[in-house]
């Protein structure tokens, strides 16, 4: 949520896709706590960064790839290795930059009313919705659509859909 850290994703040059949120309520991130989580305009609180960083599933090895590599931009952008002994420290290591980068703010979350939802088709995650209005799945009988323009559903998944249970998040896309 602050602009400190939107700076140091942008440094990072990766990932593509950035998600502002102010959290959920299935609990508090790291990312959340304490200095790191306030805005503070200046003294030591104000050099605090902290991003939250989705590799993949669990055992995907892509999801080893995308964690080596964001190790590698931190230590990079700490300035702890310049760009030839990170490569020499850690081969293979640092993947190209994303082409460009997007912030998807967040501006709300469907919640599963039972066990019942379910998704008009297999979303992955990151799919951009054209019209609002668009018809993504029903919980229970009800429809579920998007509320704008060009929606991008993020993380949906009805792996643990039960009632109370967040199974989407609608954002608005802008470049970083």
């Amino acid at each position: 949520m602050q602009p400190r850290n939107l700076e140091l994703a942008k440094r990072l040059r990766a990932p593509e896709h950035i998600v502002v949120d102010a959290g959920h309520k299935d609990g508090v991130r790291m990312r959340d706590f304490g200095r790191f989580g306030v805005l503070h305009p200046e003294g030591a609180d104000a050099e605090t960064r902290s991003l939250l960083l989705e590799c993949g599933f669990h055992g995907d090895l892509v999801s080893r790839t995308v964690a080596e590599d964001m190790c590698a931009r931190f230590l990079r952008a700490a300035g702890t290795l310049e760009a030839e002994a990170l490569q020499q420290a850690l081969p293979g290591w640092l993947q190209d930059d994303a082409p460009r980068q997007w912030v998807l703010e967040v501006t709300g979350p469907v919640v599963a009313r039972s066990e019942q939802f379910r998704f008009s088709q297999p979303f992955q995650g990151l799919e951009l919705i054209e019209k609002a209005g668009t018809v993504i799945g029903w919980n229970e009988a009800e429809p579920v659509t998007t509320p704008y323009d060009d929606c991008v559903l993020v993380m949906p998944s009805v792996r643990q859909a039960r009632a109370g249970v967040t199974v989407v998040r609608f954002a608005r896309r802008r470049p970083l």
